[in-house]
């Protein structure tokens, strides 16, 4: 049975609070058979709603460790913690908008009291009604959804980690055969990652990545349907506040900066409201070693896809087999990744590897206004 280890030690500092020191979680899983020179190293990146304790991704770990002979990397990243479902939440509508759907009876039944929205959730309603609520996320400086560098650096991090445990193991593994596998905006960290540290991955396998983190610009948006009841959670990211560098977290700006060897093997579905197919194979099309599977209704029929739509309905186990299954992969014990520069009109970001990690220095623009 494959072996899970469990970590915590320093991450890249806060670049938005003064780089203050913060630490990481993360866990890596090595084959039953041990590490060789065929072992391969795979970083899982989940999105909205996932993390390293889900049981999809824990099973992932453990599967694609002995049936891929890899070694998989996972970590809790900054701010994911605010990406998740079960936060307190506050009613988000004025009296007169409950008045216009409620009695006066009924108010003081669903939103006075503490069990009140399972109350809602759970009561047969005889007119549609929509309810709206907020999250109350409490995010701060030190620690919230940035949608992007942090959380890019914070995956990067766990990885390098992971390798350095194995080279002080004198444990020799396949260089040309790590593997970064993300789904939504899992995915759009992926791409962030391999721009960063160009040569580093051999493969990227993207499930319905977006081309920019639109919920920088606007609210995050999620629901639930009870018969004629519909809730709507809106999530209000520190995000949106934050001087963000388009040119940076935009794919497109983006990879036009980067000599790109990866190969990126990329799902999108023809009916994804959130990035158009349209948008995504013109993206794909500029990008070198990308090839992009688009995903038709007539072909979400199973068993990997069931949906055309954002995400695919995918079975992560299955399309990770379905790629890996038609992927050759070369050897090599030598990894080669160099500093990197990225120059925008707000910023210089220099990527370099300091004690093994990584580590980004940002130096704005003498320009910038």
């Amino acid at each position: 049975m494959s072996k899970e280890y469990t970590l915590r030690w320093s991450a890249h500092p806060n670049i938005y609070n003064s780089y203050s020191e913060r630490e990481l979680s993360f866990c890596f899983t090595e084959p039953t058979e041990g590490v060789n020179e065929e072992t391969g190293i795979l970083l899982l990146i989940s999105g909205f709603g996932g993390n390293s304790n889900s049981k999809v991704y824990s099973k992932m770990r453990k599967q694609f460790s002995d049936q891929h002979n890899l070694v998989v990397v996972q970590c809790d990243y900054f701010g994911q913690e605010f990406m998740q479902h079960g936060d307190p939440l506050s009613l988000d509508m004025s009296i007169s908008e409950l008045r216009e759907m409620f009695t006066q009876e009924e108010i003081a039944h669903y939103f006075s009291k503490a069990d009140g929205l399972q109350r809602l959730l759970n009561s047969n309603h005889a007119q549609p009604r929509a309810v709206r609520f907020k999250a109350d996320l409490n995010e701060s400086l030190s620690n919230f959804n940035d949608m992007g560098i942090m959380q890019a650096l914070d995956n990067l991090t766990a990885l390098f980690y992971v390798i350095e445990i194995l080279k002080d193991n004198d444990y020799t593994f396949n260089t040309k055969k790590v593997i970064v596998y993300g789904h939504s905006h899992g995915s759009y960290l992926a791409y962030l990652c391999n721009a960063f540290y160009p040569g580093l991955f051999t493969l990227l396998i993207d499930n319905s990545s977006w081309l920019f983190p639109n919920f920088l610009k606007k609210l995050r948006g999620t629901s639930v349907s009870r018969g004629l009841l519909d809730i709507q959670i809106m999530y209000h990211y520190l995000a949106t506040e934050m001087d963000f560098d388009p040119q940076l977290l935009h794919l497109k700006d983006l990879y036009r900066q980067v000599n790109n060897k990866c190969i990126i093997q990329s799902f999108h579905g023809s009916e994804d409201i959130l990035i158009s197919l349209q948008d995504k194979l013109a993206f794909c099309n500029e990008v070198s070693h990308c090839t992009l599977e688009a995903i038709s209704e007539q072909e979400a029929l199973g068993p990997i896809f069931k949906s055309a739509h954002h995400g695919l309905d995918a079975d992560f186990l299955l399309l990770f087999d379905h790629v890996m299954n038609k992927t050759n992969f070369d050897t090599g014990t030598e990894l080669i990744y160099t500093p990197n520069t990225i120059q925008t009109e707000m910023n210089t970001y220099q990527f370099s590897i300091e004690s093994a990690v990584p580590l980004l220095h940002i130096v704005p623009s003498p320009h910038r206004t």
